[in-house]
């Protein structure tokens, strides 16, 4: 899974360098396509094999909202999507790290997993390296803010369901250092672990945005 991660990264930006402004938008139109298939998918095969369950298969955790994110940014180019698509979807650096196979080890759920995950990051890449996306200043604690108004909603959710979404009702099944102790001592973990993504991601793709129009060709710069 970790080397389709970095294939898929040094691959789509080392073929994308040349691409003009119609390229760039078909291509992340394309894989905003492929994603939400990825995701629908998922839902039906689950459905098709018996084994969807409201606890544990809706698509309501962060890295799921995050290909949606990701979907809607690359079609539209939505800055304020854009930024929800960064932050919450640094998580998914930690789903490569520490990965947890909710359904199972079987062949199709590595590939759903991994076209997600990596998705996502691409997306986030992508978007800001060669559609000229830049997080705004503050972004991340604006984000963080929001983020905070979801949780009590996903409880809520947890409570009627019985489920764990965003792993708010128990400690994920992964060896991560930002999990310490119980619940619910880990989710103050889990929160400064959230902030301190937020921040980093913050300052990488304000670097990569600043570098990115530096290097820009110039059927961009010049407008034609």
């Amino acid at each position: 899974m970790n080397l389709v991660l970095v294939a898929a990264l040094f691959g789509i930006l080392h073929l994308s360098k040349t691409w003009n402004e119609g390229q760039i938008r078909r291509f992340g139109r394309v894989l905003a396509v492929i994603l939400l298939g990825n995701l629908l998918l998922r839902q039906g095969v689950l459905a098709w094999t018996g084994e969807w369950k409201a606890h544990n298969s809706l698509p309501l955790q962060m890295c799921s909202f995050s290909v949606i994110w990701a979907a809607v940014t690359l079609w539209t180019g939505h800055p304020l999507v854009y930024e929800f698509l960064l932050f919450w979807g640094a998580g998914a650096l930690h789903s490569f790290l520490t990965p947890e196979l909710d359904d199972g080890n079987s062949l199709y759920n590595h590939i759903e997993y991994t076209i997600s995950h990596a998705g996502i990051l691409v997306a986030g890449l992508f978007a800001t390296v060669r559609m000229g996306l830049k997080p705004r200043r503050l972004s991340w604690l604006k984000i963080f803010g929001y983020t905070q108004l979801v949780l009590p909603v996903m409880g809520t959710v947890n409570f009627l369901l019985g489920s764990n979404y965003m792993y708010l009702a128990e400690r994920p099944l992964v060896d991560n250092p930002f999990l310490i102790g119980p619940w619910p001592w880990y989710l103050l973990g889990m929160e400064f672990a959230v902030l301190l993504h937020f921040v980093l991601f913050y300052k990488l793709h304000r670097w990569l945005a600043a570098r990115s129009e530096r290097l820009r060709p110039s059927w961009e710069t010049d407008g034609s």
